[in-house]
């Protein structure tokens, strides 16, 4: 059995660049006589069986033969020698980056006389140290797979496990989760025949995802890999599209899934509801061949190629939501029912006149102390419909969701020594949610047109010089609405009117807020609407030259990649902050600092009487900007017939998204930290009490005084009464304490 050893130095500056790599291997092998002796001069030839390209080599006086820089596929190799008997060997399946031993022992005999043997397809790799598993086109048809998305093949890999077990049913973008040997999810590269799949954000979600009936397949890198892939220590996942061929196929195809199948949840058996409504169909087809014209272009077949394919899914679908809200008496302030034990409390509650500290009588509030947009929060939850256990409100809305892609795959082969490989996908994604916080409010409108491609041309200028040549894109565009059928966004709809401290520059000015009362469902206005996109662009370049048993490869690859932003980083929410431009009102049993109040949040909010309150000012668009440089150079030294050197180095350069092609980010740097200027903060409520809140803070590049200082306002409802009522919008002089007209200080 061969041995290899493998000696490399990978240099890696640092981890957040992406890379388009190549994934064309090499053919090689030692071609021996019946002695054991090496033949010399022998004529090598590869020859792709579907498209019928070939290349040829020579053996060297070690009687070494390397054929490299050719795509993936299965692979004829023949071998002439004069006083040999031609060798042939089929089905060579060679894998996306891993090289391929082909190795001969020639039988005496006229060259005429041919012997044909068909590969052995489980080999063991001795030509690479890599540790790494390729799952092909028949597996990858044959596989029961979640969603019809090949990147879950991974998980087959020894060493690959996903993050959180799969318990859902994925088809659409999703980078996998996948925690390879150990390392971090992020740490993975995910590349579409060497265009970047992996999000500039990198949150969990892909660029695109592949069709299944057009992947040639995936290949998993998880250790030992050659200083050719860099970047990610982690591992890699590259999916490559196959070809089309010297015939035409084509195919058609549907699957579905149908609630009539289904068995009914649990929870829709006790309240005797139906199975909810599902229709999930996934349908489409694709067509691939030669592009010729009889007897004038391409009459052989073996020139031009095309692939063309396209998938649909429609998924119709019912979720269901059971919450607890408001009754038709509380929202007049009559709260005589928390007088007795209830779904909101086990005990009864009293509640209590903040200004004498006395019940207020029979629990009911009178109606001249009651504030107007506090009754209007009670009033947007939906009246109760029934008893659900511990709730009172149950509702059942449709969502849907659509997915397209289109995969586009031509090659051409101009001349034997010239190939040109283009790549495309396009990818849509639409969808309706059911549901934010339970309810039905600024419900989330996804579109996702996602893009990839990728433009190779391998030269062969001799017999031992080849250059391959990658242009790469991937864009990754994210445009979030929300749903305003029926315009049950709407703020003013139950009567909310309370002024905002930024009114300048709201996305929908009148949009719900955020709403968080104890022991009753929330009020989510979210975050939206917003939009992003990620264009990542690569051009690499590799050199490779063969000189007696070395293959040297040189290479390198400059990267511009960006995150434009119209977006919040903070899309989830933190405890008395927000997400929501509108804002969010926190509505506690206790209010902060010892106010005054009733006791009990549904009563505060009656009244006006708010724990927290927090907004977002104007969002800014950042066009975020890095660029990578990697270089590399390796050299695969066959020493002997039994040992083998895989020596190389990597080296990384990168200058992150620190700078925005606006001038509008903002970071911070320690040495313009001035300890003269230092903040002092109210460690009671956070409030900057002198000094310069923005020590420090340096925007490169920005031509604007402001640039960077987005603005978000706290209020610590414990500092004052009723603000909710004031009637008056509130000043924002700058960036510092901000002073409302009623008087109550509170600081952004």
């Amino acid at each position: 059995m061969h041995q290899v050893c493998r000696v490399g130095a990978l240099l890696l500056l640092g981890s957040l660049g992406l890379f388009a790599q190549s994934d064309n291997a090499a053919i090689s092998g030692v071609v021996k006589d019946p002695s054991g002796a090496v033949v010399n001069n022998a004529k090598v030839t590869v020859r792709n069986e579907d498209t019928s390209f070939e290349r040829q080599a020579t053996t060297n006086d070690s009687g070494f033969f390397t054929v490299p820089n050719i795509s993936p596929g299965y692979y004829t190799v023949s071998v002439q020698a004069a006083g040999f008997k031609k060798a042939s060997r089929t089905r060579n399946k060679l894998d996306a980056g891993l090289p391929l031993a082909v190795n001969f022992e020639l039988a005496v005999g006229a060259v005429t006389e041919v012997v044909n043997v068909e590969a052995n397809i489980a080999q063991l790799n001795t030509e690479s140290a890599a540790v790494g598993k390729t799952v092909e086109q028949q597996q990858i048809q044959n596989l029961a797979l979640n969603g019809r998305n090949p990147l879950f093949l991974a998980m087959l890999k020894p060493g690959v496990r996903r993050g959180s077990p799969m318990t859902g049913f994925s088809y659409g973008l999703d980078s996998g989760g996948f925690s390879i040997n150990g390392g971090r999810s992020q740490d993975q590269l995910i590349t579409f025949d060497g265009a970047v799949g992996v999000r500039t954000r990198a949150n969990g979600t892909s660029v695109g995802t592949a069709d299944a009936d057009t992947v040639q397949e995936v290949q998993v890198l998880t250790a030992n890999y050659s200083a050719e892939y860099g970047r990610s220590g982690g591992g890699q996942i590259r999916i490559v599209t196959r070809s089309g061929g010297k015939d035409f196929h084509g195919s058609f195809y549907e699957y579905f899934r149908n609630n009539a199948l289904d068995a009914n949840s649990w929870g829709n058996n006790v309240i005797g509801n139906r199975r909810p409504a599902l229709r999930f169909n996934q349908f489409g087809y694709n067509l691939s061949g030669p592009v010729t014209i009889p007897g004038k272009f391409n009459k052989n077949r073996e020139k031009l190629f095309f692939l063309f394919a396209q998938e649909y899914v429609r998924r119709r679908f019912v979720d269901t939501s059971s919450q607890r809200v408001p009754t038709a008496l509380m929202r007049t302030g009559n709260f005589s029912e928390l007088l007795a034990p209830s779904i909101y409390y086990n005990a009864p509650r009293i509640i209590n006149d903040p200004q004498s500290g006395t019940p207020f009588p029979g629990n009911i509030i009178p109606t001249n102390r009651l504030s107007a947009n506090g009754i209007a929060f009670l009033r947007t939850y939906p009246q109760p419909n029934g008893s659900f256990g511990n709730n009172n409100f149950f509702q059942q809305r449709g969502g849907w969701q659509n997915q397209r892609k289109d995969t586009y795959s031509v090659d051409y082969n101009p001349t034997q020594n010239q190939v040109f490989r283009f790549r495309g996908s396009v990818y849509t994604y639409t969808a309706l949610d059911t549901f934010r916080g339970g309810f039905d409010y600024a419900i989330t409108d996804w579109s996702r047109p996602n893009k990839t491609a990728s433009l190779a041309h391998t030269w062969t200028l001799g017999p031992t010089m080849i250059n391959e040549f990658l242009v790469a894109a991937s864009n990754d565009v994210v445009k979030i609405g929300i749903d305003r059928t029926g315009e049950r966004y709407l703020r003013s709809r139950s009567g909310i009117n309370y002024p905002y401290i930024f009114p300048q520059r709201k996305e929908i000015f009148d949009k719900i807020p955020t709403i968080v009362i104890p022991n009753v469902g929330g009020i989510d206005g979210g975050p939206y609407p917003a939009s992003s996109s990620g264009p990542i662009y690569n051009i690499s370049n590799n050199f490779t030259k063969i000189s007696g048993n070395h293959t040297f490869k040189f290479g390198g690859i400059w990267e511009r990649s960006g995150q434009n932003d119209f977006d919040q980083i903070n899309v989830s929410g933190v405890p008395g902050g927000t997400n929501n431009q509108n804002g969010r009102f926190e509505f506690n049993d206790v209010r902060p600092g010892g106010a005054p109040g009733t006791g009990t949040g549904l009563t505060n909010a009656a009244l006006g009487l708010f724990s927290a309150y927090a907004e977002i000012g104007p969002r800014a668009y950042t066009p975020y900007r890095s660029h990578m440089f990697e270089y590399f150079g390796q050299d695969s030294w066959r020493v002997n017939q039994k040992l083998k050197f895989e020596l190389g180095f990597r080296g990384t350069w990168m200058n992150g998204y620190a700078k925005s092609l606006w001038g509008n980010i903002a970071m911070f740097r320690p040495d313009k930290y001035n300890t003269a200027q230092a903040a002092v903060l109210d460690r009671a409520t956070g409030n900057v009490l002198s000094g310069n809140r923005f020590n420090g803070v340096v925007i490169p590049g920005s031509s604007f005084p402001d640039a960077g200082k987005g603005r978000v306002a706290a209020i610590d409802g414990g500092q004052f009464n009723n603000l909710l009522d004031g009637g008056t919008p509130y000043a924002a002089p700058n960036q510092h304490n901000i002073v409302p007209r009623l008087g109550m200080a509170y600081s952004i």
